[in-house]
């Protein structure tokens, strides 16, 4: 229906049918200017054809971008894409952007009604978690997309936050030594050990079995993990790249060698069950793991940090003492640099100028 609203405006109404959640009809309204209204007539067809075709997407009931995540969400859980843990930080995003623009219609939703809708937003958030959330709605609408559900591709659009990341504090070799030699009366130093020993994730360390453990040849099989805050095991690792062997030294194996012969009488062969099990026989906590961590730093007045940053200390270091990026890549699980270089903290030190140059001038001299 079109409507003269003024001296070459128009107002173009496009009845989109029932509301499937009230009942209530509705409708597109769009504001035209031009001196004819043939022209305006040419736009009414162009918006009945883009408004009132049918959805090609995998369900004709999606119709807001709630809808959307919400089936996305569905989608990945069904086609296994996604681990558990991530699965439940995409749930996170989601219950946070519902509020925000769970509302908005795909059938004319462009890249400014979703700017317009997020500006001012999540402010009280971190840079990198307002970027996570922006991340997450621009795959699920690429995704809407890719299903047919929207007439375009919105996301080129969404510009999303800066992120200012901080630098993660790393440990010196000789830190880590002071570690491994105060610490040894803690509960759980034999798992902080190991993972200054290998660099190796908390979830690689907490889901080592007996039989990856090779005492003649000196190395583990890191083939599984442990989801260390839900508590579970999980058959696979991180990425196909971090299934990987690693030689340990002669103390830790020896430390391994005692708890095994320490171990009580279980149901199932020894060999088959985790090493490091809480005292209810289930995969030990992360927090548990964490604070023994942080009561070791205490003790020793070095600053606190997450468990995490042992493995940037280790890659560091190694790194720091001209191993070769290969070495370091076999020992981390990391596929290539591009997935190492978060992990390398380093200072970059230039030579001035003149040492330079008179370096260079030397040796063609000396040629």
């Amino acid at each position: 229906m079109i409507t003269k609203r003024g001296n070459n405006t128009w107002l173009i109404t496009i009845y989109l049918g029932r509301d499937a959640a009230t009942g209530k009809r509705d409708f597109y309204y769009e504001t035209f200017k031009a001196p004819k209204k043939s022209m305006v007539e040419e736009r009414e067809r162009e918006l009945t054809k883009r408004l009132k075709t049918p959805n090609t997407g995998p369900s004709s009931k999606i119709s807001t971008v709630g809808e959307l995540l919400g089936f996305w969400l569905e989608d990945l859980k069904d086609l296994g894409q996604a681990q558990e843990r991530t699965i439940e930080t995409y749930a996170g995003h989601i219950r946070k952007l519902m509020p925000v623009v769970g509302g908005l219609r795909l059938y004319n939703l462009d890249a400014y009604s979703v700017q317009e809708a997020l500006r001012g937003k999540y402010t009280d958030l971190s840079s990198r978690t307002r970027k996570n959330l922006y991340s997450t709605l621009r795959t699920a609408l690429r995704c809407g997309y890719g299903w047919g559900l929207m007439p375009n591709d919105v996301t080129a659009g969404i510009r999303t936050p800066k992120v200012e990341t901080p630098e993660k504090p790393t440990l010196s070799f000789e830190q880590l030594q002071l570690l491994l030699e105060t610490g040894r009366n803690y509960k759980h130093y034999l798992i902080v050990r190991m993972l200054i020993v290998t660099g190796a994730r908390l979830s690689e360390i907490l889901g080592l079995h007996w039989n990856d453990i090779d005492f003649e040849t000196g190395k583990i099989h890191i083939v599984k993990t442990v989801d260390s805050r839900n508590r579970k095991e999980k058959d696979r690792t991180k990425t196909k790249s971090s299934k990987r062997n690693i030689i340990l030294d002669k103390e830790t194996l020896e430390y391994l060698r005692l708890k095994k012969q320490a171990l009580k009488v279980v149901f199932f062969s020894k060999d088959e069950r985790l090493v490091f099990v809480a005292d209810d026989g289930r995969p030990m906590r992360h927090r548990a793991v964490e604070l023994t961590f942080k009561r070791m730093l205490k003790k020793v007045g070095l600053e606190e940090m997450g468990i995490h940053c042992i493995r940037h200390s280790v890659l560091t270091n190694l790194n720091d003492g001209g191993i070769p990026i290969a070495d370091i890549l076999a020992l981390s699980g990391h596929v290539n640099i591009d997935s190492l270089k978060d992990y390398l903290h380093f200072t970059k030190t230039g030579l001035n100028i003149l040492d330079t140059l008179s370096s260079q001038t030397k040796w063609q001299t000396n040629k």
